[in-house]
């Protein structure tokens, strides 16, 4: 079942199907509107066929990069005039979303019949298939940047008041450069109206008659909101579903429900299992993102991404001038991130005396030897040790928590680990929280400790 949850499925079919013509793919050398050459098929999905297609205008200009990717529209979609108009409206909101993590929407045109989207050409592998070839999951380190950038594209979306509506692992791309970009914008809907207080768009005269998931499109049962089953519109909220069911599998290969749409999941009261290494505040994210009403649920994407990231990630969010774009956009609590800037060191690295400096380098190096050695209980002897040198140091207190880390998830994974083990690691950890104030506030300690007492 859960093989098939990744297959798009028609929600309202046009009477007598579709023709033959609509389903053959175009000849290799086909050319629509004496400007796109297509070359190759780039994929199949619900909606249409991607194709590879070479943009003589560009040709011509001197482009570098005159190739475009060209899905073609189904015949379901395009023969219906309603949808080609959604379609067209919902391709110009496509264009005004500007996003490193979106994939770049050119136009909407049509040819004899044909209705077209063009796009930016992308190479890479599509999640879908990075699944695929890791059915026990993804490291952490992975997932979270493809989590991060997933998260990153569709919050900017929602404060731009568009929902992507089938968000799903052959919807993200990700690029031979790493980065994460999300797909096919060009079909998402208008987040509801009253959604946003100041919508940052600027809504059209008639866009009250939007055409809903339930009347029109389609929809991907295992990635689809209970509430798009019901023929509700789209809203930010049902994003974060996909979005919570696309890291669950990212995470261990599986999908949280086996598969199962969400009225079959909800009628069966299945629960999810948490996902081993998660922290707390990322399983609690995370957990809200599958529930099954849209009001449990996350807001936003943005509303997602700020309890993932939790404070820590926060703080280096907001540190990362990479990252400033995102702050301009509200998604990173400024006094958050003001509240981790006052818990400096009382005295700033380089201010300390030399000496000190490079005994504390001395000692971060050799610990960094013992970790990559597996002796972890030995990095956390020397860590303390240079937490004497300098208090307060949130890269000492930062690997010390790294360190904890791995012991608590090596512990819990462990089926022979006694309880004599866990009790010594847990007052091994109580040692380092009751150290001090700043140790002991520190989210991810605490966290790492509510862990051991589950």
């Amino acid at each position: 079942m859960d093989n098939d949850a990744d297959q798009a499925t028609e929600v309202s079919q046009e009477p007598g199907g579709e023709t033959p013509a609509d389903t053959a793919d175009l000849a290799t050398g086909h050319i629509l509107n004496r400007r796109f050459v297509i070359e190759a098929v780039l994929g199949r999905g619900g909606m249409g066929v991607v194709y590879r297609a070479l943009d003589l205008r560009k040709q011509e200009a001197g482009d570098s990069e005159p190739h475009v990717a060209l899905k073609v529209l189904s015949g379901r979609f395009r023969h219906d005039p309603r949808m080609a108009t959604a379609l067209q409206r919902e391709a110009r909101k496509a264009q005004r979303l500007a996003h490193p993590n979106i994939t770049t929407v050119y136009d909407f045109d049509r040819d004899e019949g044909l209705v077209y989207i063009t796009m930016e050409e992308l190479s890479g592998q599509p999640l879908d298939e990075l699944i695929a070839d890791h059915p026990e999951g993804l490291s952490r380190e992975r997932v979270a940047l493809i989590i991060l950038g997933a998260a990153q594209g569709l919050a900017y979306a929602h404060s731009k008041g568009v929902v992507h509506a089938d968000f799903k692992p052959s919807n993200v791309f990700l690029t031979a450069t790493g980065d994460t970009r999300i797909l096919d914008f060009g079909i998402a809907r208008a987040a509801p109206a009253g959604w946003l207080n100041d919508a940052e768009i600027t809504r059209e005269p008639g866009e009250a008659t939007r055409f809903v998931t339930g009347e029109l499109s389609a929809l991907t049962p295992g990635y689809a909101a209970l509430e798009m089953f019901a023929g509700l519109e789209a809203h930010p909220a049902d994003d974060v579903y996909a979005l919570a069911i696309v890291s669950y599998k990212l995470l261990t290969g599986r999908h949280p429900y086996q598969g199962l749409p969400a009225p079959e999941a909800r009628k069966r009261n299945l629960v999810p299992k948490r996902p081993p290494g998660l922290r707390r505040h990322q399983w609690r994210t995370l957990r809200r993102g599958l529930a099954f009403q849209r009001e449990q649920r996350p807001g936003d994407a943005g509303e997602f991404l700020r309890g993932w990231k939790g404070r820590r990630g926060l703080f280096w969010l907001a540190a990362s001038a990479a990252l400033v774009s995102l702050l301009a956009l509200g998604y990173i609590g400024w006094e958050i991130a003001d509240a981790r800037l006052r818990q400096a060191p009382a005295v700033a690295f380089d201010a300390l005396p030399k000496e000190t400096r490079r005994a504390v380098e001395h000692l971060m190096g050799d610990a960094v030897v013992a970790r990559r050695a597996g002796q972890q209980e030995e990095a956390l002897l020397i860590y303390e040790e240079a937490y004497q040198l300098h208090p307060r140091s949130r890269w000492i207190t930062d690997e010390m928590e790294e360190v904890f880390d791995t012991l608590v998830d090596a512990h819990l994974a462990d089926p022979q680990a006694s309880v004599a083990d866990k009790s010594a690691l847990l007052q091994r950890l109580k040692a380092v929280i009751d150290r001090d104030h700043f140790l002991g506030s520190r989210e991810e300690l605490l966290e790492l400790r509510e862990r051991l007492l589950e």
